[in-house]
């Protein structure tokens, strides 16, 4: 059994494909074979991948709007695939095909009042999506750029659990390192947070955790 995993977000500028590049180095890593579906017009993802002369595991460019039936052709019973979407409020076809098919909908949140109120759109979205599906998907909010010294963090995880979302118990720190990483060789190392973000994905699917230190 595998896992399919998509970030999606409404507006652009939330992470995606650095939180979509990071986590499948980190699940390479450890052990797993990964996919990463680069559904975004923007092609970020494959540009970075050619930046650095090539990721350690196959990309793909599907910025289609059949995407999410290409996306589960290339699932496999050992295969983590991890989709990076394009905004939804401008490409909303590729997104609606994609998250049909995903075993996990993942919305990157940074921790602003603005942030939680633009969820209710996305929170429309699933509830169209989920009306299509054959089974319903893991959906969750990633706290992303969160400062560990400030109170935003847990304000915006209580209210956003407020709102009834699921809040990933990982978040991903405001670090230059992660605004910095595009067209960089990604480095996750063990304990960094996108390899406790993977080790968070691959309990919840009942996968081998692999690699876990």
């Amino acid at each position: 059994m595998g896992v399919a995993v998509a970030f999606a977000n409404l507006k652009p500028g939330t992470g995606k494909t650095t939180c979509a590049v990071l986590l499948a180095y980190a699940l390479h890593e450890r052990g797993h074979r990964v996919v990463l579906a680069d559904c975004d017009p923007a092609a970020s993802a494959l540009s970075w991948s050619d930046a650095v002369s090539g990721f350690p595991f196959d990309v793909y460019g599907l910025a289609m709007r059949d995407a999410g039936r290409r996306l589960a052709g290339l699932s496999g019973p050992d295969t983590v695939v991890v989709a990076d979407l394009p905004q939804a409020e401008d490409h909303g076809l590729i997104v609606r095909s994609v998250l049909r098919h995903v075993d996990e909908i993942t919305i990157p949140v940074a921790p602003s009042t603005i942030e939680v109120e633009r969820t209710s759109g996305m929170a429309d979205l699933l509830d169209e999506v989920a009306e299509v599906r054959t089974s319903p998907a893991r959906v969750a909010v990633l706290l992303n750029r969160v400062v560990g010294s400030a109170r935003s963090g847990r304000d915006v995880r209580q209210a956003l659990t407020d709102l009834g979302y699921e809040v990933l118990g990982a978040q991903i720190p405001r670090r230059e390192v992660y605004a910095l990483a595009y067209g960089e060789p990604p480095r996750v190392r063990p304990g960094d947070p996108f390899d406790v973000l993977a080790e968070t994905y691959l309990a919840r699917a009942g996968l081998p955790l692999k690699g876990a230190r």
